[in-house]
């Protein structure tokens, strides 16, 4: 391996652990929002921005000191993985879960719940649950034992679950890359960045792209500032209206950063994102007001099971299509003698997650089926980041709540009921994922000519690394501050809702989801349709992939922007043609890092200041 790739890795290693160990104390000190909670990867393009800036200036004083193109794109596809894993990719979601579900418990949690738990993944120990939520006692250290057991049967597991998303991915990209030619939009930012000439890169010396970055530098800004100074006019960026009789809201929401990626997504897709989140909302309008929902404890249906299930339906409609298309493809690299310790491996992942998930309460059958449908869930949602260029988005229903409707509640018991309710942190609410920071780390790799092999070892580095600093940033600033008196939604709410929805399930026992299942077939059926139309007329104006995601809570605050990106592209193309699109690229490419800067920026602000509520202005806050 070349001594250059070695520079790259431990660089991209050193900021994989700046992003994981500085982001938790972002969310959970500064209480602002992340920059590591979507498929934005706002961490990653802020550092990266900075690592540029310093390699044009060493590149002047000397351009043998300076990163070269391929570095760079390892670099940022090192920060993209490592993002998602800190805050709600999964350890944040994790670590209050563990105590959380002792000291939160109430008599029916003791009666319905906590009697079903493995101990083993959990920490019950009384001084270390109530130091954690409540702060340490002078004189004492961290109780670094008791968490021992459980971080190790949980490294177990989510080092499989990401090991097998990276492989999965490695075996799906050269396809989706060189014959699918998926655009990848996230990945356009920093491929612009990463190109050199003459130290720093052509679009730094393009005044499209400071004035790109000045956009939302100076809006946003003026907002930070009047948390400071209350005195401050402030622009307001979001508003809400109640549509239907006042039982639906609406937003308005201005999210630069979303404007500036839009830029680079085919008008068909960028058109279904919006189209289709406007017909779900007006059909839960129409429900609303004529009684037509059902609710059930399924957790993290944003929109009811409704509209949720038929975006599953679509999304599983499409992950089958693109399967079924690639199927001869699949089997031949799969069983490629090149690729067979990456299939061995795989198959070691896979079984370790189904196994472990049979170790702490769920029936094997439940086990296998929950994993399949978990992992068809993320290469959908990869897909549709990968196709879409949306930095916020999440399943329509989640795996959990799909097994309960496929089997019922007294099939799978109360104990694997218990079971689900521990997939929480890592198959539940699937706002960013490793697989997806990993699919664009392979488009990266494949635009700047970098092994594939050296790819999933820079993965690995940055997951091992990530793990091991997320866990130990998150336990020691809860013990040092007490969990209690954090931000950050998991310290408080997260808990109860997740046990919550479990000790209903088992109060009140569910059979196969008729109704459910109904729905999915809609979404399913009308996804089908439009692909067909889309593949049977030559310009179709919609794409059918904005179905699976449009029921979801990042597109209810993101449409509005998502609308005004395909506007200002369809624009541009009608009035300027392809000329003015090319040219105006580095104004959109600004716009993007722009908006990451602020929030970055406001960071260091915040954390030097001490201001509280922090002032992040990226979507989330």
């Amino acid at each position: 391996m070349e001594i250059k790739l070695w520079r790259s890795f431990l660089i991209g290693g050193f900021f994989s652990f700046i992003i994981c160990f500085v982001d938790p104390i972002r969310v959970l000190v500064s209480k602002g929002a992340s920059l590591t909670s979507d498929y934005s990867i706002g961490a990653a393009f802020f550092y990266f921005f900075i690592i540029v800036v310093i390699n044009g200036i060493l590149g002047k004083i000397n351009n043998k000191f300076s990163l070269k193109t391929e570095e760079l794109g390892i670099i940022f596809g090192m920060m993209a993985v490592s993002c998602a894993i800190p805050t709600w990719g999964f350890a944040l979601n994790l670590i209050p879960l563990l105590p959380g579900v002792y000291y939160y418990a109430d008599p029916s949690w003791e009666e319905n719940f906590i009697p079903y738990i493995n101990k083993k993944i959990t920490v019950s120990d009384k001084n270390a649950i109530n130091w954690f939520f409540e702060g340490l006692p002078k004189g004492y250290r961290i109780p670094w034992d008791k968490w021992i057991l459980p971080l190790t049967f949980w490294f177990i597991l989510i080092f499989s679950v990401y090991l097998l998303s990276i492989l999965i991915i490695y075996f799906l990209s050269k396809r989706w890359i060189e014959e699918e030619r998926l655009l990848y939009p996230l990945i356009t930012p920093p491929t612009e960045l990463s190109k050199k000439e003459n130290s720093f890169p052509p679009i730094m010396k393009d005044k499209l792209f400071y004035i790109g970055i000045l956009i939302p530098f100076i809006i946003l800004s003026l907002n930070c500032i009047s948390y400071y100074f209350p005195t401050f006019p402030k622009l307001y960026l979001s508003k809400t209206y109640l549509i239907f009789r006042k039982t639906l809201g609406i937003n308005i929401r201005i999210a630069f950063e979303v404007i500036g990626l839009i830029y680079f997504v085919s008008l068909d897709v960028s058109l279904s994102l919006w189209f289709f989140y406007l017909l779900l909302t007006i059909q839960k309008g129409i429900f609303n007001i004529t009684g037509i929902i059902k609710s059930t404890p399924e957790p993290w249906a944003f929109s009811g099971i409704e509209a949720g299930y038929e975006c599953m339906g679509a999304m599983f409609a499409m992950i089958l299509i693109i399967l079924f298309q690639e199927r001869n493809y699949l089997k031949s690299i799969f069983f490629d003698r090149r690729n067979i310790i990456y299939t061995i491996i795989s198959l070691i992942c896979f079984f370790t997650i189904v196994f472990w998930l049979n170790f702490i309460g769920l029936k094997f059958i439940h086990s296998l089926i929950f994993t399949i449908i978990t992992f068809l869930t993320f290469i959908g949602l990869t897909r549709v980041v990968c196709q879409t260029g949306s930095p916020y988005g999440r399943s329509g229903v989640v795996p959990a709540g799909m097994l309960i409707n496929i089997f019922g509640t007294e099939r799978i018991g109360n104990y694997g009921l218990t079971a689900l309710g521990f997939t929480s942190p890592w198959a539940c609410d699937l706002r960013t994922l490793v697989m997806t920071s990993s699919a664009s780390f392979f488009a990266l790799g494949e635009k700047f000519k970098i092994n594939f092999k050296k790819i999933i070892f820079a993965c690995i580095i940055s997951v091992s690394i990530g793990l091991f600093t997320s866990f130990f940033s998150i336990i020691r600033i809860a013990y040092k501050y007490g969990g209690i008196n954090l931000g950050g939604w998991q310290f408080t709410h997260y808990v109860p809702y997740t046990v919550n929805w479990v000790k209903e399930y088992i109060l009140h026992p569910y059979s196969f989801g008729r109704y459910e299942f109904s729905f999915f077939s809609i979404g399913a059926f009308l996804y089908i349709i439009l692909n067909f139309l889309r593949l049977r007329f030559i310009g179709f104006p919609i794409h059918p992939i904005g179905l699976t995601i449009a029921a979801t809570i990042p597109i209810y605050f993101i449409w509005f922007s998502i609308f005004i990106g395909w506007l200002l592209k369809f624009l541009i193309l009608k009035y300027g043609g392809q000329k003015l699109y090319k040219k105006l690229q580095p104004l959109f490419i600004g716009i993007v890092f722009g908006a990451f800067l602020t929030g970055g920026v406001w960071m260091i602000i915040d954390f030097i200041t001490g201001q509280v509520p922090g002032t992040h202005p990226i979507l989330g806050s």
